[in-house]
């Protein structure tokens, strides 16, 4: 009846390789300065290109996420303009807006 709990893991060095590959800080190979993006195949800051060649495939993989999410998104958009309309969607949006008090439009 008594039966000890199972807790996870705690932190510490067993757990380290996940959390360093996890939180990876890339720098740029001529100025040293932190790449600001995790998707630019160039510095930022310096405008070198980044010939590391793990970064240059990672980098391709999230533009293509980000294309591919982009592209569904559009096509949202597109197919309910095509049912509503582009008054009729802009009407949704504004009711949307509305019933969750939310302003979108500067002051």
């Amino acid at each position: 009846m008594n039966e000890p709990e199972t807790k996870p893991p705690a932190p510490g060095p067993q757990n380290t390789e996940k959390a360093e590959t996890a939180i990876e800080i890339v720098t740029c190979p001529e100025c040293r300065r932190r790449l600001l993006t995790k998707t630019s195949m160039l510095c930022n800051w310096c405008g070198a290109k980044i010939n590391d060649q793990d970064y240059q495939a990672r980098a391709a993989l999230n533009r293509l996420e980000r294309d591919q999410q982009e592209r569904t998104d559009l096509e949202v958009v597109i197919q309910e303009e095509a049912e509503l309309g582009v008054l009729g969607r802009l009407r949704r949006l504004g009711k949307q807006n509305k019933a969750s008090g939310r302003s979108d439009t500067p002051l």
